[in-house]
């Protein structure tokens, strides 16, 4: 094993330090403000960085600086999320696959983080989408197994119209937890619980032209 002397060891701790906090902070005024409202040179100063081209030293572009976001809180997302799936024996129900879903953006809630409040942004400028194709695909993989077990349990349905109620429920999650984001809050367990009731219920509403 190479052992840095201890001058770049300092630096590299500093710089990780440096990169992490412009990460932190433009996740932090995205959700206030959006992706398209919050330029490079706001987030330098709120991030107290006096060095004009910290930004594009450690990221490049305002694109990559967001790619960065998710790459910075994926992985514990997807982590949680495979745990919860692993833990349920056979098949998930559809209030599995939604707890899956859920549970990990409710952790970034209760840790203080503005992911959620991102993403309900970027779903506001209708960027979502292709943000998330930005990102490293083993770093959605667990997002996709969740979207493929809620179809799944989502027999007798037509394909478009369970297309239609997944992301009706998408889309509202994000709105609601959005709100705690918004306050510094987030849902109780009891609360979430109802919510999960909520959603289930939309996906699998009987349909009159669809018994």
């Amino acid at each position: 094993m190479v052992t840095l002397p201890t001058a770049r060891r300092g630096r590299y701790i500093s710089g990780e330090q440096t990169r992490v906090l412009l990460i932190e902070t433009a996740e932090r005024l995205f959700a206030a403000s959006g992706y398209e409202g919050v330029t490079l040179a706001d987030i330098r100063g709120a991030a107290r960085q006096g060095n004009a081209s910290v930004i594009r030293y450690y990221f490049g572009t305002k694109e990559d600086l967001l790619r960065a976001i998710f790459e910075h809180r994926l992985p514990a997302i997807s982590a949680e999320r495979t745990a919860l799936m692993t833990a349920v024996p056979g098949g998930l129900s559809t209030r599995d696959a939604l707890w899956a879903l859920l549970r990990p953006l409710v952790s970034c809630l209760e840790n203080g983080f503005h992911y959620v409040g991102l993403l309900d942004r970027l779903l506001d400028a209708g960027i979502l989408a292709d943000a998330f194709a930005t990102a490293d695909p083993s770093l959605t993989a667990s997002a996709h197994i969740v979207d493929e077990a809620l179809r799944a349990a989502l027999p007798g349905i037509p394909e478009h119209v369970r297309g239609v109620r997944i992301r009706m429920v998408y889309e509202s999650a994000l709105r609601t937890l959005a709100r705690y984001d918004r306050t510094g809050t987030a849902p109780t367990p009891s609360e979430l619980e109802m919510y999960v009731d909520a959603w289930e219920g939309m996906l699998r509403a009987r349909s009159p032209r669809h018994p």
